[in-house]
């Protein structure tokens, strides 16, 4: 993991890295030198997933590289808006199809298996879904961001100055997270575009350069900030837990549970061991294993910006 202070480097994957079997380019996946990946879920518009991003997640989690998530969106299409939109004015009717894309890309990572604390908003022009008057843009925009925050999840907001301000009408989003890419100007021009403000009137988090064939990606300096230390269940991942079983494990996990943490793995300890694993729509079994401990939150480490203001962790490690 990156040290504490200390700037991190990565790389963002999508649809393009997808075999061509799957609409993709076959583009390599995250360099072996990466700390990071940011995954895009989905396939370069809403309501469309990234056909490979399972196992997309699976090689992040082979690599142990902390993870991200971005997805793109659009403005609704007629079908689109007749099927999210509901009733009443316009403005109320795009408010909720964007919060309809966010759910959807929701139940995607919830599907793959991915947790990220945050998702990037890609808001670009798309010729297949050409955006509309800026007042309508930034409905569906505020629906989006409202659809992820009703999940508990941070939004950041990834775009281009042009760009945004053909969709938004130059909106200033103070205090709003950015990810700024810069083309392919290198990581020299990256740093640079650190110090300066974005397309939103903030400083980026994360910028982006690439090379034609990897995007890369770099946290800004006073961002990446210092690793929180990992959770006190994640040694124990691999470790199975049953009736009969004792120990400090056993009174780790009866601690999260809520149970008498008597280091005996008895029936009433199995009892609420079922009733977690059917409020986590996990087998009901009253074994403890991965899956158990990964709900009660082993494996996860966070980044905590150090900068005062900034609203939290960008990254799930894996």
């Amino acid at each position: 993991m990156p040290s504490p202070g200390a700037n991190a480097y990565g790389n963002d994957v999508s649809w393009p890295q997808c075999p061509s079997s799957q609409g993709g380019y076959n583009l390599p996946g995250p360099m072996s030198g990466s700390t990071f990946a940011i995954m895009g879920l989905t396939d370069g518009g809403s309501f469309r997933a990234n056909p490979c991003l399972g196992r997309q997640v699976a090689v992040v989690r082979s690599r142990h590289l902390w993870a991200g998530a971005y997805a793109i969106s659009t403005y609704p299409t007629r079908a689109q808006l007749a099927r999210y939109g509901g009733t009443g004015s316009v403005l109320r009717r795009l408010h909720r199809v964007g919060a309809a894309q966010a759910r959807f890309n929701i139940a995607t990572m919830r599907r793959v298996g991915l947790r990220s604390p945050m998702v990037w908003v890609d808001v670009e022009p798309r010729a297949r879904a050409p955006w509309g008057r800026a007042s309508y843009n930034n409905m569906v925009l505020d629906g989006v961001i409202a659809g992820y925050r009703a999940a508990h999840l941070r939004v950041g907001i990834y775009s281009y100055l042009s760009g945004w301000n053909t969709i938004t009408g130059g909106r200033v989003m103070k205090g709003m997270p950015t990810w700024v890419p810069v083309g392919n100007r290198g990581a020299r021009v990256a740093l640079v575009a650190c110090a300066r403000a974005s397309f939103s009137g903030t400083r980026p988090w994360v910028t982006q350069w690439t090379d034609g064939v990897r995007d890369y990606n770099r946290t800004c300096p006073g961002v990446t900030g210092r690793a929180a230390h990992g959770n006190l269940l994640t040694r124990y991942l691999k470790v199975r837990l049953a009736i009969g079983s004792h120990g400090t494990a056993v009174v780790l996990m009866q601690r999260s549970l809520r149970v008498l943490a008597d280091g005996d793995f008895g029936p009433l300890t199995r009892a609420r061991v079922v009733a977690f694993q059917r409020a986590h729509h996990l087998v009901a079994n009253g074994v403890v294993g991965t899956a158990v401990w990964r709900a009660l939150g082993a494996g996860t480490r966070t980044y905590t910006p150090a900068v005062r203001g900034f609203m939290g962790s960008l990254f799930a490690s894996t």
